[in-house]
């Protein structure tokens, strides 16, 4: 095995890589952890990929040697486009500093673990070694759907519960996400098709039937777009090798009609997107109007949620946290500064497919999903896999041996900032794991009131979810010994939580309050605000009742 791995991999820097994302790709990424759902760091998921991702850039800062470190073209764009991205999370608002930290961070650790991972040589077989890495994380995943799909002994594992109209989403627990990663998959597929021989083509050839029947039964609008326009990309890669890759197509198809046949005796439901792409057309143009009023550097990394509610709550538009595109994101939030910096990333792309061989414009191919993700459902680092596959992907297309060397100066900033990001941040990731699982406990339980006033440690990354867990702990209180200065602690937290996070259920909770302390002009100014922002709230009937307090004092 050592053999094996020494002629894949002679140098250190080479192991460390294959190794620890064989351990991470295909071992501990698949580990269901609990949780209630989220995304960011409220995802064991996310937390188990930053860890990988601070280890390899930390490790790989080592045992690289000083005199190999160099800085490409693209390397640089996506170092200038992450700073002026921080820059602006630097300058929003204090309402929603915290938030815009955390976009920061995922920012430029995304951008060290580049800079760090071009450093690693990547030879033919590491390089081949490293995609097929990446295309077993994406089978695996497929293998997880199949199995959440029939239903088979033991899927309570993942918590999936079966019902009518369910998508199975393997570790991701949403479907999209799975979708984009196995369009991964299959992209990944011709590369390593046409690099190795013999029993691994059979291998390549069963995977990609098992991932056309994931693809159809996942009813992913954003799996479907990324595969077409990724295939077409790729015959015009390999234009010698297009008769093999239409062939490729076959188990891809066989893949799909086994699922369309599943769905046709399962009775599974088909997904309507006519109703969701209506939405998300009314989502853009109220995105873009927020953008025209503040055009420069927009509202504040972070402020989309509360901005938008403001706008779009009348038209029952309530819950959107996101336009479903990056780039608009940036553009509400960030204005024309944040546009600069996107582009900067679309610019290194593109630099990359103008100056790379047909190999390193098919790694650019298969991260092509990913990127469609980022404009066609939520920000790619809210899921820090996929970020991770896309950086990783880039740097598989980048070459160090086109860049400058960089000077003694940047090349220790880059390796103190990843062996301080190892020694600070793996150690906060683990406590921060274990803090996620205790309050996925104590919500599990309702049992919130047990949890300490005092921020531990371990919620400094989760200190929105913490905080408001411990509220939610007052009023458990408060049923309990009906002291009253429980309510009032609550009621002070939550105008500033919905500022942030603009959720209904906290909104009609400070009603609730208002009544109980029989403050009925707060009372009614409340249910106003609930009205305008939350139209289709089911609730409504019931504050409207002439019977309420606030409405006999306000007629």
């Amino acid at each position: 095995m050592m053999n094996v791995l020494n002629r894949i991999a002679p140098l250190p820097a080479q192991k460390l890589l294959l190794g620890i994302s064989l351990f991470f790709w295909c071992g501990t990424m698949h580990l269901y952890w609990q949780n209630n759902g989220g995304s960011g760091l409220s995802l064991p998921l996310n937390i188990m990929s930053w860890i990988y991702a601070v280890v390899l850039a930390a490790g790989a800062s080592v045992l690289v040697p000083r005199q190999r470190w160099r800085i490409t073209v693209p390397a640089t764009g996506f170092t200038m486009g992450a700073l002026i991205l921080t820059l602006l999370c630097l300058l929003t608002p204090g309402v929603w500093q915290f938030e815009a930290l955390l976009v920061a961070g995922a920012l430029l650790g995304g951008v060290i673990v580049y800079l760090v991972a071009v450093q690693i040589p990547l030879a033919a077989r590491s390089l081949t070694a490293l995609l097929a890495l990446l295309w077993g994380a994406s089978a695996i995943e497929c293998l997880a759907f199949v199995y959440q799909y029939w239903h088979l002994p033991g899927v309570e594992y993942w918590e999936f519960a079966w019902r009518r109209g369910t998508r199975p989403y393997g570790i991701f627990q949403q479907v999209n996400l799975l979708a984009s990663f196995t369009a991964c998959g299959v992209l990944l597929s011709v590369p390593l098709f046409l690099r190795l021989r013999d029993g691994y083509r059979i291998v390549i050839g069963m995977g990609l039937v098992l991932m056309g029947f994931v693809l159809h039964e996942s009813q992913s609008q954003t799996g479907y777009l990324s595969v077409a326009v990724g295939e077409a990309l790729l015959l015009l890669v390999f234009p010698a090798q297009r008769r093999t890759l239409l062939l490729l197509l076959l188990p891809l198809a066989l893949g799909m009609a086994t699922g369309a046949a599943a769905r046709h005796f399962l009775s599974v439901a088909t997904v309507d997107h006519l109703t969701t792409s209506h939405v998300r057309w009314t989502v853009l143009k109220t995105s873009l109007a927020l953008f025209a009023e503040r055009p420069w550097t927009g509202w504040g990394v972070g402020s989309f949620a509360a901005v938008f509610l403001e706008r779009a709550g009348p038209l029952g538009l309530s819950s959107i946290s996101h336009p479903h595109n990056e780039l608009v994101l940036w553009l509400v939030e960030g204005g024309l500064v944040g546009l600069a910096g996107g582009l900067c990333f679309i610019a290194s792309g593109f630099w990359l497919w103008l100056r790379g061989n047909r190999w390193r414009r098919a790694c650019l191919v298969a991260a092509l999903p990913v990127v469609i993700h980022m404009l066609t459902e939520y920000p790619v680092r809210q899921s820090t896999p996929h970020w991770l596959l896309l950086i990783l992907l880039l740097r598989c297309a980048d070459s160090p041996l086109k860049g400058v060397c960089m000077t003694l100066t940047s090349t220790s900033l880059i390796r103190g900032l990843a062996l301080i990001s190892f020694l600070v941040f793996t150690p906060l990731l683990l406590l921060s794991l274990r803090t996620q699982q205790q309050l996925t406990l104590a919500e599990r339980q309702s049992a919130q009131w047990r949890l300490a006033e005092q921020l531990p440690v371990g919620g400094w990354l989760l200190a929105t979810r913490y905080r408001f867990d411990v509220q939610m702990g007052y009023l458990q209180r408060y049923q309990r010994t009906r002291d009253a200065r429980w309510l009032e602690a609550v009621r002070r937290w939550a105008p500033d939580y919905v500022r942030i996070h603009p959720d209904p259920n906290v909104s009609f909770t400070q009603i609730l309050l208002a009544l109980q302390q029989r403050d009925q002009v707060e009372a009614h100014r409340l249910a106003m605000r609930f009205y305008q922002a939350y139209p289709n709230d089911r609730r409504i009937p019931w504050l409207q009742d002439a019977r309420r307090p606030f409405n006999q004092n306000m007629e």
